[in-house]
């Protein structure tokens, strides 16, 4: 599902032409998955999973996504 997602904003130039998006996918998950794992308490911050998504992306993105 995301890198399909990833795919689409790729076809709408939001992100780099040669983005490889089955590899943004899985990292972005990962790293998603890798915040959220073995917390007792709250989720992480909003800004928090906003920031390694920005890190994972920043090289690619070319315009705001949608």
């Amino acid at each position: 599902m995301i890198a399909s997602y990833l795919t689409t904003e790729r076809e709408l130039s939001s992100i780099a032409a040669g983005a490889d998006v089955d590899a943004l996918a899985p990292a972005l998950i990962g790293t998603g998955h890798m915040l959220f794992a073995e917390r007792k308490g709250d989720p992480p911050e909003v800004g928090a999973v906003r920031k390694v998504v920005t890190g994972v992306i920043a090289g690619v993105v070319r315009q705001p996504l949608r």
